[in-house]
C-alpha cells in the first residue's frame, strides 16, 4: 500500500535494499482490483466501508466501478457453458480478433501521441464540471472537485490517443463524461441520503455522517464542561432525543475512539482528546 501510494501521488518508487538507495520513475497507468471487506459488497454501506483501502489511495483513481455478482439467467448460463466447455475433451481453438503482435505495436504507437484539447472539448468539460458543482445549491453536498476535473482531462486525452487522434474531440469528452457519471453514481453517493457526495471517496465521511460526528462531539463537550466528563448513558439519552438510534450511537462512539478524537479514562466515561 505504501508503494502504490507513492507511485500514484509522486509517480516514483523509492528503493532502499541491499545497500542501494534509489528513486525510480513510475509513470504508468494503474488498473487495480479489491475484494469487499465483508466477503460480499453491501449496497447499504458506503464504498469506503466495503473496501479496506486507505482514502489517500482511493481518491487518486480516476474511475472506480463496483462489480457485483448478481444472479442473471442469461449471463449465468453463458458462464456455466464456458466453464463446462473447458472441462470437456473437445476444446475449440479460436483465434483472437487482433493478433497480439499487432496489438502491441498499436499500443506502442498510440502512446507516442500527445493529443491537444480543442476549445470545443474544453468547453464541454467546463460545462459538465460547473453543472456538477452547482448541485451544491440543492443538496449542500459537493458532487465533484478539481481532482475529478483533472481526471476528465486525462481520460479525454486517453480516449483520443486510443483513436490515434492528435486532438481531443467533443465525442471523446462525451464518452468520458458518461464513464465519470457511472463511476460517481456507484461510489460517490451518500447511501443514507441518496445524494451525490464526493467526500465519500475523498474523506471517507459523507456530509450526513460528518454532521452526526459534530453533534456527538458537541454533546460530549457540553457534558464535559458541566461535569468534567461525559458518561455513556447521558450521551445516549441526549442523542436519542435528536433521533439517533442505539446502534448508530455505538458506531459513532467507536469510530471516534479509533480515530483518537475521544478517549475513555474509565469504562462508561468519555473525554475529548
Amino acid at each position: 500500500r505504501v508503494a502504490i501510494h507513492e507511485a500514484m501521488a509522486q509517480q516514483t518508487i523509492s528503493i532502499a535494499k541491499g545497500g542501494i538507495v534509489a528513486t525510480l520513475n513510475a509513470r504508468t497507468s494503474i488498473l487495480a482490483a479489491a475484494n469487499p471487506t465483508f466477503g460480499r459488497y453491501d449496497p447499504y454501506r458506503s464504498f469506503t466501508d466495503n473496501v479496506d483501502l486507505p482514502i489517500t489511495i482511493l481518491s487518486r483513481f480516476d474511475l472506480i466501478f463496483v462489480l457485483r455478482d448478481e444472479p442473471h439467467p442469461g449471463r449465468d448460463e453463458k458462464l456455466a457453458d464456458h466453464i463446462l466447455g473447458l472441462q470437456s475433451k473437445v476444446v475449440s481453438v479460436t483465434s483472437p480478433p487482433i493478433k497480439p503482435e499487432i496489438l502491441r505495436k498499436y499500443i506502442a504507437y498510440a502512446k507516442r501521441i500527445q493529443p491537444e484539447l480543442t476549445p470545443a472539448a474544453a468547453k464541454l468539460i467546463k460545462k459538465f464540471y460547473l453543472q456538477m458543482r452547482s448541485i451544491y445549491q440543492q443538496t449542500s453536498t459537493v458532487a465533484i472537485t478539481a481532482r475529478q476535473l483533472e481526471s476528465l482531462i486525462r481520460l479525454a486525452e486517453a480516449r483520443a490517443r486510443a483513436a490515434l487522434r492528435e486532438q481531443v474531440t467533443e465525442e471523446d469528452v462525451l464518452d468520458v463524461i458518461d464513464l465519470m457519471k457511472r463511476s460517481l453514481s456507484e461510489v460517490g453517493v451518500d447511501v443514507e441520503t441518496g445524494k451525490p457526495d464526493i467526500d465519500v471517496i475523498l474523506t471517507g465521511k459523507p456530509k450526513s455522517v460528518r454532521e452526526k460526528f459534530v453533534i456527538l462531539l458537541d454533546t460530549i463537550k457540553e457534558l464535559q464542561e458541566e461535569k468534567g466528563c461525559a458518561e455513556d448513558e447521558e450521551i445516549r439519552e441526549a442523542l436519542k432525543e435528536k433521533g439517533f438510534s442505539e446502534a448508530e450511537i455505538s458506531k459513532l462512539i467507536g469510530r471516534l475512539l479509533s480515530d483518537g478524537k475521544i478517549f475513555s479514562p474509565r469504562p462508561g466515561v468519555y473525554r475529548l482528546t
